[in-house]
């Protein structure tokens, strides 16, 4: 009898024992996917908020608003290796909207043609860039993908406190349509520059 009642008593405290190991396993598992869920919200929403305030700046010179907008009367055009990356560097007289001189042999990487006029502003650390509607579709395509990923952030932290983390297909459907939309756009906008 007391060999039976000894053998359940061990069963017991092995059951228990495992139970409470499984408890102890699954809370440090529940505290290491709230980390990596706080650490991706964290670089997500760090990442959009830089990529909004940068690209919001760009927009703001490629409408205009920042920076000494000028014209480039293109000179000459030719293609440099940077990185292994093929840029086209046009060099010309840089002009202001007044017609004041600002620089003889000014540098612009852009796509253009000797003797054309090409529409620019020159803003302190960033540089000279183009203006038009590539410009400003390009930048406002970069900042809308950094407001989504701010929003996609706070989704991500509003699941993750209501302790049912889970980012829904459609949620990264939305997403994923706006970046493909911003795009498309960008590339048609591309094309037609090309073109006309």
């Amino acid at each position: 009898m007391t060999s039976k009642a000894a053998r359940r008593r061990f069963r017991r405290a092995e059951r228990l024992r495992a139970f409470r190991d499984t408890r102890r396993r699954n809370r440090w598992e529940r505290r290491r996917e709230r980390w990596r869920r706080a650490v991706a919200v964290l670089v997500i929403a760090v990442a959009g908020v830089i990529l909004t305030g940068y690209a919001g700046l760009m927009l703001t010179g490629a409408l205009g608003l920042s920076g000494t907008p000028g014209e480039l009367h293109v000179e000459s055009c030719e293609v440099v290796r940077d990185h292994n990356k093929p840029i086209t560097e046009c060099r010309g007289e840089l002009l202001s909207t007044t017609g004041r001189l600002i620089a003889v042999n000014a540098v612009l990487d852009a796509d253009a043609r000797a003797g054309s006029t090409v529409a620019v502003r020159d803003q302190p650390y960033v540089g000279m860039e183009t203006l038009g509607p590539r410009a400003v579709v390009g930048w406002a395509t970069l900042m809308l993908m950094g407001v989504f990923a701010v929003a996609t952030g706070v989704v991500v932290a509003l699941d993750a406190s209501d302790r049912t983390f889970s980012l829904s297909p459609w949620k990264l459907v939305v997403l994923l349509a706006a970046i493909a939309a911003g795009a498309l756009v960008y590339g048609l906008t591309v094309l037609y520059e090309h073109l006309f």
